[in-house]
């Protein structure tokens, strides 16, 4: 029995290439037409030499104990963009390798699995058609993958398939390179490095992040300038205008050490994916770049995540290690197909946030209900805080509401969106009465748009 596995698993570990079909379909076709005795000879002849490249073929394929295949993943990788997945590998033999990867990514990671057809790689080798990467003795390449994460969350990446081919391109054989390794996908943190690298260069108007500066009380004294129309006359420096002659002003930036906390809805009406993403994971996205900007501008930041009952809660502090904890907290939220409990949430956060605060809520308004609820908690929260409502656009039931209908169907969905759109814009106009702060924006531009709000605040002087 044993000696009946070894065999088994030899042939399991054998490749044959739809090239060799070729090769014996083919010829076998045309000796067809021979007489019977000689095709039957030639036949046999042929599929005889067929069969004998086939072994010199699987015999001088390298071997998995001459090759080494290691996978590099990313320690973070972010949710709904492309993360590099580099595979690295060795021939470790003195004959020339012919080799096919395939990586193993997670259900539902898109990508292409097979290597070689990307981006390219780094070090020795060289690849022909269809992904084959050949190494010469001793040489070593990495070829560079991308796969996008459609969620949050613990994954493993399967065994990379590795195939070792013949000089003939036959046959060879195949087995597993390297291993299961689990990968941690977290809120979009590549948005908060290309915030950070674009804010060094001082180029963020490059993804519509705007600089707001504001002349008045509270804020803070950042330089002098010359007076021009239309300057407030109360921040003419007096002393700067004597010495140089000319009226001079004060200029001011946003004031820091503020507060901000970022409350999020992962209630069922944050579930729905829109182009990919959730509109809870682009919230959370939006709130990362929030925790990310804020924490640089010194401010304390806090974060509270909540349906039914507080899913998490971070009191706000300062400082860069305070931004790693929000991650972490966000790293691990769900979305949960239950109305949220906006009364509950707020009050915790009253009772453990004293201090005024911008209270950024990434939520959802649908019908006047419950917006009408929202309103009163936000009514009794805007005497200590600033309550800042951020909710996203639905472009396909916008769509909905403003095509022409050609069905009866058509007709009953376009009236539905239509009602449901004029809930929105009056819960909108509710929330304005009552003093909160009101963004509504399509989810593709919602961390921007979040950014810029922040800003205008703190600009204005609104804490």
């Amino acid at each position: 029995m044993k000696g009946a596995r070894d065999i088994l698993a030899g042939f399991e570990s054998v490749y044959v290439t739809p090239r060799a079909a070729l090769v014996v379909a083919v010829p076998i076709l045309a000796v067809a037409w021979l007489p019977g005795f000689w095709a039957w000879v030639t036949a046999t002849v042929w599929l005889g030499t067929v069969a004998f490249a086939l072994r010199r073929d699987i015999r001088s394929a390298v071997g998995p104990d001459e090759m080494e295949v290691e996978r590099t993943l990313p320690i973070k990788l972010s949710i709904g963009v492309p993360n590099p997945v580099d595979l690295t590998v060795r021939n470790t033999s003195a004959r020339i390798a012919r080799i096919l990867l395939r990586e193993t990514p997670p259900a539902r990671f898109e990508g292409e699995r097979r290597a070689g057809l990307g981006e390219g790689g780094e070090g020795g080798g060289r690849r022909s058609e269809g992904g084959r990467i050949t190494l010469g003795p001793r040489e070593e390449r990495t070829e560079r993958m991308r796969f996008v994460p459609p969620a949050r969350g613990l994954f493993t990446f399967g065994p990379v398939a590795v195939r070792s081919l013949g000089p003939l391109g036959l046959a060879g054989r195949q087995w597993d390179g390297a291993g299961e390794a689990e990968a941690k996908v977290y809120p979009d943190i590549t948005a908060v490095h290309a915030y950070a690298l674009l804010a060094r260069k001082g180029t963020l108007h490059e993804i519509g992040v705007r600089a707001a500066r504001h002349a008045g009380t509270g804020t803070e004294f950042e330089s002098l300038r010359d007076y021009v129309d239309g300057d407030d006359y109360r921040d003419i420096d007096w002393k700067a205008t004597a010495r140089r002659g000319a009226p001079v002003v004060r200029r001011f930036e946003a004031e820091r050490s503020q507060a901000v906390v970022l409350a999020v809805d992962s209630g069922r009406l944050m579930t729905p994916v829109v182009d990919a993403l959730s509109k809870l994971d682009r919230a959370i996205n939006a709130a990362l770049l929030l925790a990310y900007l804020a924490t640089r501008y010194g401010d304390n930041v806090g974060l509270l995540v909540f349906g039914r009952d507080i899913q998490a809660f971070v009191p706000p502090r300062k400082g860069h290690r305070q931004f790693l904890t929000i991650l972490e907290a966000l790293y691990s939220v769900e979305g949960r197909v239950e109305e949220p409990d906006y009364a509950g949430a707020l009050r915790y956060l009253s009772a453990r946030v004293r201090r005024r605060s911008l209270v950024v809520l990434f939520t959802e308004l649908v019908g006047t209900e419950p917006s009408r609820r929202l309103l009163g908690v936000l009514g009794g929260m805007a005497r200590r805080h600033l309550p800042l409502v951020v909710t996203q656009r639905d472009r396909e039931m916008e769509r909905s509401a403003t095509e022409v209908p050609e069905t009866e169907s058509d007709v009953y969905r376009s009236s539905i969106a239509g009602d449901l759109l004029q809930d929105k814009a009056a819960a909108v106009r509710l929330l304005s009465a009552g003093g909160s702060l009101v963004l509504d924006v399509a989810p593709e531009v919602l961390s921007v748009a979040a950014v810029n709000r922040y800003l205008e605040v703190k600009a204005q002087g609104r804490l």
